[in-house]
């Protein structure tokens, strides 16, 4: 069976220029007020952090329905029978039932997984599942090698700039102001406990604290080791997350370690400064 997969630009698929035949990609989109973006296609990272700087308060949306359908319109006529979607998680976004949707209405087989996630994760899974496939391995096999990845994984969130979080209503003014006079920093987490969901993990006083008690349950919670990897991720605080970086090195010397750009449909909602860590456990191919 000839099988597409299609992951998403929450995947970070476009910055990180991953192109592997048989993968395929849809853009996210990002609006300014009444403009409107394909993420990774119109707009990248970098100018979507100058829009933030600006204080633009901008939204994300899950890519145009009548995009997916195009492309899976597409990848029928070059004889794929089944596409296999690795996206956004559905906490997240509704891509997944958007895929779902234009498969019905193309009149091609769907399967997917849910990555309970995106970014780095999700870009993860996607090229595994892309190897899996090519290795002829059976479609359920992989369905349960993926999930398992997924499930042993994790991202934590740490906002740096709790006014942005107000303004984007995700935070209300009072609790900002107490925060940054206090100088909180919250700790978001998604994973399959939290359903996908961004949900509250711990708030503590200063950012270099925030960092230390993210290393210490990678290490005592989630026991990452040398089969894992782990991502920085950051909304132009390069300084930072190599500062981040380093600290992750002492932590973890055996452990695959890289730092990427934070995605811009997480970074307009966290802010300036917001760093992303993330772990995946590695999936063994036989």
């Amino acid at each position: 069976m000839k099988v597409a997969v299609v992951t998403d630009s929450g995947s970070n698929i476009y910055a990180q220029k991953v192109e592997m035949e048989g993968l395929f990609k849809l853009p996210l989109q990002i609006s300014d007020g009444d403009k409107t973006y394909l993420e990774g296609e119109e707009i990248d990272s970098k100018s979507v952090y100058d829009l933030i700087h600006e204080g633009k308060l901008l939204k994300t949306s899950l890519p145009p329905l009548g995009r997916i359908e195009e492309l899976f319109e597409q990848l029928k006529k070059e004889g794929y029978e089944l596409i296999f979607g690795v996206p956004i998680c559905s906490g997240l976004s509704g891509t997944i039932n958007a895929m779902r949707t234009a498969a019905t209405n193309v009149g091609i087989n769907f399967d997917y997984i849910d990555c309970y996630s995106t970014a780095s994760n999700e870009l993860y899974l996607a090229t595994m599942a892309r190897k899996m496939f090519d290795k002829g391995m059976d479609k359920e096999e992989i369905k349960k090698k993926l999930l398992a990845s997924a499930e042993d994984s994790v991202t934590y969130i740490i906002p740096n700039d709790l006014n942005h979080l107000a303004r984007g209503g995700r935070l209300t003014p009072v609790a900002a102001a107490l925060g940054g006079l206090l100088k909180i920093k919250p700790i978001l987490k998604v994973a399959k406990d939290t359903e996908g969901k961004i949900d509250a993990y711990s708030k503590v006083r200063t950012m270099s604290k925030a960092q230390d008690i993210v290393i210490e349950t990678l290490k005592d919670v989630h026991h990452v080791d040398e089969n894992c990897l782990i991502c920085i991720a950051d909304v132009d605080d390069k300084e930072g997350s190599a500062k981040y970086y380093e600290k992750m090195r002492d932590a973890f010397p055996n452990t695959e370690i890289f730092c990427v750009d934070l995605i811009s449909t997480v970074g307009v909602h966290t802010g300036i400064g917001c760093l992303g860590i993330q772990y995946i456990r590695k999936i063994e191919i036989d």
